[in-house]
């Protein structure tokens, strides 16, 4: 099929799951003006109807189709698209986008320019992001807030492959493989808008990107991974579940007169701290949420041996392993399918654990749910004592010892290494605080007082150009504001031992004692709590005396936090270098009190309990 004069293209086409869309993505390149193509289509183990919705295509004898037994990730399928390519240029159609007629001619002429290695279109898109409503721009280039993508691309068939998924996952598509071109020629725009990228809620880059609302946990899910993942969700953030749970593989070995315990819904944070539980003899089985959110952990799981439930015949599965108690937790996530499980009435007890997201539950229309899965199950954890007073507003009087309290992702033991770095203060001779994530409460005026008193501020983020968030701080002033790539786990107690303190969410709240009052703000214990309890350091919040606030009497008794009602107090601590060394030996000493092991035996006598009430009924 080669063309000796010619720039002929082997047109490349991904698919998974998408035969609603295909056949008009095939009639676009069936319309081209330009005739010289081949297209080979890579069923990347579809599910869906795509084999049959195209059967009457595959007739066409431009048009090959192959298929994998399972899905084995974009990288894969466009590797193997290209490995099979009878011509020498590469263009790329994505199963729901489509070619206008002239794409392949405007891309055949760029192509023809001088040490041209690659190509790409303008392309149209929807830029609406609200349901029903659409809103078509056009451009050049790459669409704004994101790379070039495939629909717009052609270039030289070269040795270069695709990234693959056993090597490393990501949405951004430079990654994966533009970049690898760069060194072999120049890009030439077409100029020319020449095709269309759809917008939808299973496009890949909004199930596996955390700025679009995607994450690891969604793609696992929906592309259906077993394995552990390399995932990179931003050029500063890169998850390595094969390193990270190597530790956490061994096989457990049940005990006879341990539990089976069923979880049912997402793990959230830290959900390597189930694994204990397999090792004090429990048997642990998964059923699924669908996540709503990336750090929502669902099965199957990098780590431990929980045996996942599929959730197409949940009822019989159960029936036939018959757990000892039902564990369902832990987010908005869980909510659906807990309440489900719980509507069932399986006649296993149900304990019922909550954490994230109340407010999210109410907006999303499940809060009917959310108090049925409170006011119906066997047991409750509450996230704390602030929790349990706000919920009891809404559900009847339960019975007594039905109730427990416990924070829901705690880490493991292992997470709190001895691996402690030289304080930067103890080099320079100033004051360093460091914030794990976004600034909750600190105004860039109070900031300045800070740094005029020699005290920086220290932000890990998603981003660590100035964006508008951390601009104000930068222009109150910049010499004592530092941003930081993302810090993984593995690393917390190196990198964050070497500061003084960590801030915690300096909020104020207007509850004033009053459960009518409280807000989630009151009620979260913020996941930065855990980093910094990893890294050694004593946390930074407001005193809020007369309050409800669940994040300050949850270090109440520990001595491991720095109270203030001011800025100018929180100065004086700051510079006080002998509290700083008491508070932060205190962390040291009690931080392991804050693992899920401490709590452990707690967690799974609650179980016992709740299963001999029930049997007693």
């Amino acid at each position: 099929m080669a063309q000796e004069s010619k720039r002929a293209f082997s047109v490349i086409m991904p698919t998974y799951n998408q035969c609603a869309f295909i056949r008009r993505a095939i009639a676009s390149l069936q319309l081209q003006t330009y005739p010289y193509w081949e297209l080979i289509i890579v069923n990347d183990g579809c599910t869906d109807r795509t084999r049959k919705c195209i059967e009457d295509l595959l007739d066409d004898p431009r048009i090959r189709y192959m298929e994998n037994d399972c899905n084995r990730g974009i990288g894969y399928a466009l590797n193997r698209g290209i490995d099979a390519a009878a011509n020498d240029y590469i263009a790329y159609l994505p199963s729901d986008d489509y070619f206008e007629a002239d794409h392949l001619s405007a891309l055949a002429e760029a192509l023809g320019k001088k040490d041209a290695i690659l190509a790409f279109s303008g392309v149209r898109y929807d830029d609406c992001k609200e349901v029903g409503f659409v809103d078509y721009k056009t451009c050049k280039g790459a669409i704004p807030g994101y790379c070039t993508q495939m629909v717009q691309v052609a270039h030289r068939k070269t040795a270069d492959r695709w990234t693959e998924r056993e090597e490393c996952v990501s949405d951004d598509l430079f990654f994966l493989f533009w970049r690898k071109l760069t060194g072999r020629g120049i890009f030439v725009p077409t100029g020319k808008i020449t095709c269309e990228w759809t917008r939808h809620p299973h496009q890949r880059h909004k199930i596996c990107g955390e700025r679009y609302g995607g994450g690891l946990n969604k793609y696992r899910v929906f592309y259906g991974v077993r394995n552990p993942i390399r995932f990179r969700s931003n050029r500063y953030k890169t998850f390595d579940e094969e390193a990270n749970y190597a530790p956490l593989r061994e096989t457990a070995r049940p005990d006879p007169q341990g539990l089976k315990i069923l979880l049912v819904g997402e793990l959230a944070y830290n959900p390597e701290r189930v694994h204990a539980l397999e090792k004090a003899g429990h048997r642990l089985y998964g059923l699924w949420a669908q996540p709503r959110f990336g750090y929502s952990t669902v099965g199957p799981l990098p780590f431990g041996n929980v045996r996942d439930i599929p959730y197409d015949n949940w009822r019989e599965t159960i029936e036939e392993i018959r757990p000892d108690v039902i564990y369902a937790l832990l987010s908005t996530s869980a909510i659906d399918i807990s309440h489900e499980v719980l509507s069932a009435q399986t006649g296993i007890p149900f304990v019922w654990h909550f954490k994230e997201g109340p407010a999210e539950a109410l907006k999303a229309g499940l809060w009917s749910k959310l108090m049925d899965l409170y006011a119906l199950a066997d047991g409750r954890i509450y996230l704390n004592g602030e929790e349990k007073r706000w919920v009891e507003q809404f559900i009847p009087p339960m019975p007594e010892g039905t109730d427990l309290l416990l924070d829901g992702d705690m880490p493991l033991a292992s997470s709190f290494s001895d691996n402690f770095s030289p304080k930067l203060s103890d080099t320079d001779g100033d004051i360093h605080t460091v914030v794990a994530g976004r600034i909750v409460g600190l105004s860039p005026e109070e900031y300045r007082i800070l740094a005029t008193s020699g005290i920086h501020l220290h932000v890990y983020s998603e981003n660590t150009t100035p964006d508008n968030f951390t601009i104000p701080y930068l222009e109150a002033d910049s010499t004592h504001f530092h941003l930081h790539a993302h810090c993984p786990a593995s690393r917390w107690t190196e990198e964050f031992s070497r500061y003084d303190a960590g801030w915690l969410h300096c909020i104020s709240p207007v509850n004033h004692g009053s459960p009518l009052r409280l807000t989630w703000a009151d009620l979260n214990l913020p996941a930065r709590i855990s980093t910094y309890l990893v890294g050694g350091i004593p946390m930074i919040q407001k005193r809020n005396e007369g309050h409800l606030f669940a994040q300050r009497s949850y270090l109440d008794g520990y001595g491991v936090d720095l109270l203030y009602d001011n800025i100018d107090e929180l100065v004086e601590k700051l510079q006080n270098r002998d509290l700083i060394r008491r508070k932060t030996a205190n962390v040291i000493a009690r931080r392991r009190d804050f693992s899920f092991e401490a709590h452990r035996n707690v967690l799974t006598d609650f179980f016992r309990h709740i299963i001999a009430n029930h049997s007693a009924i």
